[in-house]
């Protein structure tokens, strides 16, 4: 029997950089999935779990507690400041991938 071994190495581990807020934006329109230019509790909640939170039920209720001033369930497009500030203040990074 021919056994094969693979000499695996990996490379440096990638580190973390915090996200623009740009590409934070980017990220949370996105999810916006009916293209309504506002983010459902289920919308920020999928946007959340692409971003890495372990809980992201969690992130979506803090994150509209933080953002939706008008009170409608929603984060709109005038409110996506603050939902921003939020993803930030509580640390989401994005990170780089190898080449």
């Amino acid at each position: 029997m021919v056994r094969e071994i693979f000499n695996y190495k990996p490379g440096p581990p990638v580190p973390p950089v915090s996200p623009t807020e740009d590409q934070l934006r980017n990220i949370f329109k996105k999810y916006d999935t009916n293209n309504d230019k506002k983010l459902s509790r289920e919308e920020l909640k999928k946007a959340f779990d692409y971003l890495g939170s372990l809980i992201p039920g969690f992130r979506a209720d803090r994150g509209l507690h933080h953002a939706d001033a008008n009170k409608d369930g929603c984060v709109n497009e005038g409110e996506m400041d603050e939902l921003i500030k939020y993803a930030v203040r509580v640390g989401f990074t994005v990170r780089r991938r190898n080449s």
